[in-house]
């Protein structure tokens, strides 16, 4: 027979050696999917299964192991695996755990082909291996390969590789057995999918005990080192390459490595690091290039020389040198040691070489010995007493123990009036030519010379006068004194001169005093003297003083324009009570598309990233703010951000400053965890490497230690991910991790470095994303500990302490968010979350007491300036926010940001942003799919949209005009900016999706409308383009900084710029007639006539007409109506036209349904649309309450009550202005106010009622929109309210989502939660809804009543499980292409698992259901069967369905009959009653379930 390939001569070598007597057999082709030539016939050229007697040849194909759990020997007497492309494939689908699937293969010969595991799986290799050329073992990166067989041969033997495999073998190849094999095996530079495994692991010590072992991998954890046999020396024969290796083993113990027993000589350039030890062994030489080698451990020459070219033995570690054996320094340094030990000897202190070490030691280095004394060590010895200058011994309490300051206005100055007019007893600061001069000790803090040159500035760009700073005596008639209470002379001296009282202020916390005093001092005859509490206090101080004259806190990063004036007088004085949260600051985050390429390359180009040039401009911002701190930009990719402690000057700037210097949730110990380099120091993990980990904090702990910082404590993954643990490690074990060593580990540091009570330092520990689980399964911080909550990453506090928490030491704070990237979609580009939902939920904070830290993620800070200056202004002072009004808010910021003249139609402006962004913010808009607006819906919900931002965007241009050229930079980033940009974004959007329906109904304009969406993506782009280039001279430039170009999971962030897709048609020459109508995306067909919504006399409706050509020949079209009382706004055209049909009422006949239509005719063809019209008798519209049904659905604004109860503590409803996604909602106040009992209901439960009009009866379903907040404590059950209709019993809704859970995306995205309640109206007329508090964290936005339409739409993850098989999982499921974001997963292995749902209140009679199912291999083949109650006998409905495919994705199943003979709840059974022979499993997931009534009764009411 002819072989499919030639015989190497090596092959026909080893043929001869083990086959002389054997039959050759040898493969034809490849094993493919479901095909197994180890065990059968498959593709063997004799046509028979291995059999004894036989020798096996995989030539160049691919021969698979049988994909099930089981265990096989092959049957042959050999079997080998030829060239580069034979290959013994591996298909286990057992567990993933040792041992897996087992194959024993008695005489494996490697002949150049390779062995690799790829099924999610483990698969283990038992008998003899021989490798006779160079071959390779592998195994994909969530499977294991063990190795169990003796190895023999001396053949090179690859580990993975970017040959094997095309490169994607990352998972652990294990060897388990003592091996003779005495080749070199190379550890190639894949990086492990599993760091705790590595690609290679030793589960033997003479696993390579004759071997050569080559790493090339440069990543530390490569090669790892079973825990279970480290009992003694690791074996390697010899060692070389250049990767680097970890002495240490799987749960982090030391290794002892033992080099050379070959007794060749090597050179082994990588580095040796960990606490584990070295020993060489053999004849022959090891030279070690290696700048970190042997790092932490003791150094051990037994034989043949061990040369080291680096002076890096560790410090403590103990260097033997037996007898004969050589140690050879070939550096020119001194490297210091522990100990020293020759020929079994100990040596005494001192320095030892070539020259007095008897023979031991040659090189021209040296060892200096300095032995640590038994009971000395360094973690014995006691740190000397370190005290920090910024500890503190007491709690805060908010204000620092004062009262809140009484406001007038959010925007009152912390300063007195500066006027431009003199007055009795006035100090003149600039005028006339002459300044007040400034004066300051230059023993002060370096933020006070900042401040007070700043405050020099300042009066110069107001005035245009510069006055002289000094810090020498005060030398004028009149001076502005500044100085910071026992740390400036100056101030210290008036104090006790009794010129100035600081009573007030003494001891406080960034409080300040300012007073105008006659002849405070010899030479001066009237002075105005600032004095702060601290040197941040001082500072707030000036800079209250520069906001007084009329300086901007945005002068410079807003390019607010300084109002230029003729003099400067102030008079009187001020007391600052310290403010209201004791740290107030941003997070500079996601900073790769804005803050990072303007800074690099616009800013501060000489330092290439954000330098201390940049940080200073954002220090200054800060103070001017009144605030104290920040997390420092932090990002790595797709743009690198240089870590903060890394730049030089960026901490000594922070520190001039004043600032407070903390670092995110993912950066413990201010180490920015992008510094760890994996591939050097070894896995991220405090289980397997927590020594190396412990440095690297500590090392940072030490270097910041004389600076203001805040510490977090904790540990989460190095890239804003879960922290890294072994396999299979519980929550409750990670929490045990946290408290009982890496907390402490991290408390250690601190007493070690900055102060030796380390309680007295601030630390913050943010339970965010996962680690909130940690914590909430029961972690014990620390008392003094700062909880700083999260909010859900878009501006839903995820939850806030307890009663008990409450009475910690340490007490909590509140992180943030402006800007996000993240899930479920990412806002990164427009700051569009309304001030007042920020203050609702700030607002929530501050009442459960989160009043040590706030912090806000502004992104990249532009364009976020109104966003951040709200949140940091709130901090200051949160009962000012009390009373909230956000149109008075915008009216005061834009009357001190521009003027008073324009301060009205701006605020309209920003109302009018926030209000359409928050409910689809920009970035939301994706350049694929739907965007959720009807584009022929209630009057078409997205011309209506683009209506408003056209309207929006009309206004700003025009304020844009008006506005001087001084003002116009701001005002352009600020206003202009986001709203042009939004404006575009959307209607790009949605003209794209507009096209392509139009693309659907054969419009001959699609094309027209494709080049609109094209105008609309340049003009955004556009826009960018003057932003950074035109507006305020390209001072911005590259601020916006696009990547289009990003794909995968990052593509989403580039939402904003991206081209969608538009609708294509190529039309016919001829003209042809086409009709679309309110209601429905379908072209009316010729004899079908076209059915309108209902025209509704109580809502006095209208609808629209599409009149359309289909062809590009001029056409002419005409619309009559059938009755004079139907009004049409267009009876003829030539050119495309929406007409609006509306009704005369007065002319109008009475009825429940009087019908006519409206005939459209053009191009030789006639299109009818049919009408109906409710107009029914005696209908008494003066009586009718505002909400009145129309088209079966009644809308009512949650603020639109008719009556409201409170409870007997005074607890109940108010309004909270412009809070929730419809604008303006009612909430609880107090929001602390303790929940109610449902039980009680409605006894003494605050409660709102509401009436509306119905005209139709039967079933309803109340959807009550709220604001998407989670659980206020854990002491909560929910976030619930009750509901009834017409005094039926209440109903207890809870609208929490749990964080990233199908109902949570949708809920970010929408900015509303929903609860549903069914009800029941019996008779038409008057209705009323009473909704009671159950959970004060309910925000009330608006009520939508949907009557009964016939329709039933049911998501899969909101419905209930009635029942399930015992042995089947049944969980939902997180998936963006899902209708809401999720669905199902009924986890059937085997056929007769079921799972049960419950369909509520569903009506008798006859009905269609469609199934929305997610295809996709694993799936199995379903049955469905409906009951009609609990218990009832479950009838099958329709056949069964294969859920198998092999494209995958969502698709909906064919229509199925059911009837239903009673009202109330039905009973959904999907049964799996096999697989297909393909399939992999038994699975069924599905998403949608949607039953329609089979025949409905003509509309008689609206």
């Amino acid at each position: 027979m002819h072989n499919p390939f030639k015989w190497s001569a090596l092959a026909l070598l080893g043929l001869l050696a083990h086959s002389s007597d054997a039959a050759n057999v040898s493969m034809l082709g490849h094993d493919d999917v479901g095909i197994s030539s180890f065990i059968s016939a498959g593709n063997w050229d004799n046509g028979a299964a291995p059999s004894a007697g036989n020798d096996y040849f995989t030539g160049p194909f691919r021969l698979r192991s049988p994909a099930t759990t089981l265990n096989y020997t092959f049957a042959g007497d050999s079997l080998t695996v030829h060239t580069s492309e034979g290959r013994l494939f591996g298909k286990s689908i057992a567990a993933p755990v040792s041992p897996g699937q087992v194959l024993t293969i008695n005489n494996l010969i490697l002949n150049g082909g390779y062995v690799d595991q790829s099924g999610w799986s483990w698969l283990t290799l038992m008998g003899n291996i021989e490798v006779i050329a160079e071959s390779s073992f592998g195994a994909s990166s969530s499977d294991t390969l063990e190795v169990m067989s003796v190895i023999s041969g001396s053949a090179p033997l690859n580990i993975s590789g970017p040959t094997i495999n095309s490169g994607q073998d990352t998972g652990a190849v294990i060897l388990s057995a003592a091996n003779p094999y005495s080749g070199t095996m190379t550890l190639c530079a894949n990086t492990p999918a599993n760091s705790e495994k590595g690609l290679l692991r030793l589960n033997h010590r003479d696993a390579l005990a004759s071997a050569t072992l080559n790493t090339i991998s440069s990543t530390l954890v490569a090669l790892s080192f079973s825990a279970g046999v480290n009992t003694g020396a690791f074996n390697i024969g010899a060692l070389t390459g250049t990767g680097n290796m970890m002495l240490s083993d799987t749960v982090g113990m030391p290794v002892l490595l033992s080099v050379g027993g070959k007794g060749s000589s090597t050179t082994y350039s990588g580095s040796l690091v960990g606490s584990g030890g070295l020993t060489k062994v053999g004849s022959g030489t090891l030279r070690l290039l290696g700048a970190n080698s042997n790092n932490r451990g003791d150094t051990a020459v037994e034989g043949g020389i061990l040369s080291l070219t680096v002076p890096h033995l560790y410090d403590e570690s103990t260097v033997s040198i037996a007898g004969g054996a050589v140690l050879q320094l070939d550096f020119a340094e001194t490297d210091t040691v522990g100990g020293l030990v020759l020929g079994g000897n100990a040596q005494p202190d001192g320095v030892y070489s070539s020259g007095n070490s008897g023979g031991f030691i040659t090189g021209a280095g040296s060892l200096l010995v300095k032995t640590v004394a038994a009971g000395n060590d360094s973690s014995s010895t006691p740190a000397p007493p370190v005290d920090s200058p910024y500890r503190s011994t007491r709690a805060w309490r908010a204000y620092d123990g004062g009262s809140a300051p009484r406001t007038s206005g959010f925007f009152d100055v912390p300063f007195m009036a500066v006027r431009t007019w003199n007055s009795a007893g006035a100090l003149r600061i600039a005028g006339r030519r002459r300044t007040a001069g400034i004066y300051y000790s230059a023993d002060d803090a370096a933020v006070v010379g900042i401040a007070a040159k700043a405050l020099r500035d300042d009066v110069q760009r107001v005035t245009g006068l510069l006055p002289r700073v000094s810090t020498r005596a005060p030398a004028a008639a009149e001076a502005i004194l500044i100085g910071t209470i026992g740390e400036s002379p100056l101030i210290d001296g008036l104090i006790a001169a009794g010129k100035l009282d600081v009573s007030a202020i003494e001891g406080k916390w960034e409080a300040y005093t300012a007073v105008v005093v006659k002849h405070p001092m010899r030479g001066v005859r009237r002075a105005l003297i600032i004095a702060g509490s601290d040197r941040r206090g001082t500072a707030f101080g000036v800079f209250g003083l520069s906001e007084s004259m009329g300086v901007s806190p945005w002068y410079w990063w807003g390019d607010v324009a300084v109002k230029p004036k003729s003099a400067l007088y102030i008079r009187g004085s001020h007391t600052q009570a310290s403010p209201a949260v004791k740290y107030r600051g941003i997070f500079l985050n996601d900073e790769d598309w804005g803050l990072q390429p303007w800074a690099a390359q616009t800013f501060e180009p000489e330092v290439g990233n954000i330098g201390p040039k940049t940080y200073a401009t954002i220090y200054e911002l800060l103070l001017r703010l009144h605030s104290n701190m920040i997390w420092p930009a932090m990002h790595e990719w797709p743009v690198m951000t240089t870590p903060f402690y890394l730049v030089p000057g960026n901490k000594i700037m922070a520190d001039k400053y004043g600032i407070v210097i903390s670092t995110s949730h993912h950066e413990p110990m201010h180490r920015n965890s992008h510094e760890y380099d994996e591939s050097l120091l070894g896995s991220y993990s405090y289980w397997s490497n927590w020594d190396t980990v412990y440095h690297f904090w500590d090392e940072r702990v030490e270097e910041t230690a004389d600076c203001e910082n805040i510490y977090t404590v904790g540990m989460r993954g190095r890239t804003d991910a879960g922290m890294l643990a072994p396999s299979g490690t519980t929550d409750a074990q990670k929490t045990e991790k946290l408290q009982n060593a890496i907390i402490p580990d991290q408390r250690k540091m601190l007493s070690e470095h900055v102060n030796s009570n380390a309680s007295e330092m601030p630390q913050i520990f943010i339970p965010y994303k996962e680690t909130l689980v940690q914590y909430q399964a029961g972690l014990q911080l620390p008392d003094d500990v700062t909880i700083l909550w999260p909010d859900d990453n878009h501006g839903y506090i995820r939850q806030l302490s307890n009663a008990s928490e409450r009475a910690r030491s340490g007490g909590s704070g509140l992180y943030y968010h402006l800007s996000y990237w993240g899930v479920p979609a990412s806002y990164l580009w427009f700051c569009s979350t309304p001030p007042a939902m920020t203050r609702s939920e700030m607002l929530k904070a501050w009442d459960f007491e989160a009043r040590n830290i706030w912090l806000v993620n502004v992104g990249d800070l532009k364009p976020a300036e109104i966003g951040t200056e709200f949140f940091l202004r709130m901090a200051r002072n949160p009962e000012a926010f009390r009373n909230f009004d956000q149109h008075d808010y915008f009216t005061q910021w834009a009357a001190r940001t521009f003027d008073a003249w324009h301060a009205e139609a701006i605020a309209e402006v920003l109302d009018g942003y926030f209000s359409l962004n928050i409910v689809k913010r920009p970035e939301h808009l994706t350049s694929e799919g739907e965007s959720g607006f009807s584009l022929v819906s209630n009057g078409d919900e997205a011309q209506k949209r683009l209506d408003k931002f056209a309207s929006l965007a009309a206004l700003a241009d025009t304020i844009y005009r008006r506005l001087s050229a001084e003002q116009k930079p701001s005002f352009y980033e600020m206003v202009l900016y986001p709203v042009r940009a939004s404006y575009k974004v959307n209607q790009r959007a949605l003209l794209a999706e507009r096209s392509r329906m139009w693309a659907e109904q054969k419009r001959a304009a699609t094309a027209t409308l494709a080049a609109e969406v094209q105008a609309a993506h340049d003009a955004v782009m556009a826009e960018v383009q003057f932003y950074n280039e035109v507006n305020a001279g390209g001072k911005w430039n590259l601020t916006l900084n696009p990547m289009p170009e990003l794909a995968g999971w990052a593509r989403e962030t580039q939402n904003p710029f991206l081209m969608p897709e538009v609708g294509s048609y190529s039309p016919p020459a001829a003209a042809a007639l086409g009709v679309a109508i309110e209601g429905s995306a379908a072209v009316v067909e010729s004899g079908v006539p076209g059915e309108l919504p209902v025209f509704n006399r109580a809502a006095d409706s209208n609808r629209f007409i599409d009149i359309f050509n289909q062809g590009t020949a001029a056409m002419r079209w005409t619309a009559v109506a059938s009755a004079p009382w139907v009004v049409l706004s267009e009876t003829c055209g030539a050119a495309d036209a929406r007409i609006t049909v509306s009704i005369n009422w007065r002319r109008a006949p009475r009825g429940n349904a009087v019908l006519g239509n409206v005939t459209v005719a053009a191009a030789g063809a006639e299109l009818t649309v049919s009408l109906v019209v409710y107009h029914p008798e005696n209908l008494d519209l003066a009586n009718l309450p505002d909400a009145v049904e129309d088209n079966k659905v009644v809308v009512i604004e949650a603020e639109d009550f008719v009556a409201r109860s409170d409870r007997s503590d005074g607890a109940g409803w108010r309004r909270v202005d412009k809070a929730t996604a419809s604008q303006d909602g009612m909430a609880i106040v107090p929001v602390t106010a303790p929940s109610v009992d449902p039980a009680s209901i409605p006894t003494d439960a605050p409660s709102l009622t509401y009436k509306f009009y119905a005209f139709t009866t039967g079933p309803v379903q109340i959807f009550t929109q709220c604001l998407p907040t989670h659980k206020t404590t854990s002491a909560h059950v929910g976030v619930r309210y009750a509901i009834s209709l017409n005094g039926d019993s209440p109903i207890v809704v809870d609208v929490n989502a749990e964080e990233y859970t199908a109902a949570w995306n949708v809920n970010t995205l929408r900015a509303a939660s929903v609860g549903v309640s069914d009800h029941k109206i019996t008779a038409p007329g008057s209705q009323t809804i009473e909704v009671w508090m159950v959970d004060a964290s309910v925000v009330l936005d608006k009520l939508t009543v949907q009557l009964f339409l016939g329709t039933y739409m049911y998501e899969a993850e909101e419905l209930t499980v009635h029942d399930k098989s015992t042995d089947v999982q049944v969980t939902n499921y997180v998936d963006a292409p899902a209708s809401a974001g999720g669905g199902v997963h009924i986890q059937s292995t085997k056929a007769s698992q079921f799972g049960t749902f419950v369909l509520p209140n569903v009506q008798a009679g006859d009905y269609e259901i469609i199934i929305r199912v997610k295809k996709w291999t694993s799936r199995g083949i379903m049955q469905l069967a409906v009951a009609e109650t609990p218990t009832g006998l479950f009838t099958n409905i329709g056949d069964e369905q294969d859920l198998y495919s092999t494209t995958g994705g969502y698709s909906d199943l064919e229509a199925i009959p059911v009837k239903f003979v009673s009202d109330g709840p039905k009973y959904l059974r999907f049964t799996a009653t096999g697989k297909n022979p393909s399939a992999s499993n038994y699975w069924i997931l599905f998403d949608t379930i949607f039953m329609s009534t089979v025949t409905v009764d003509p509309p008689s009411g609206p």
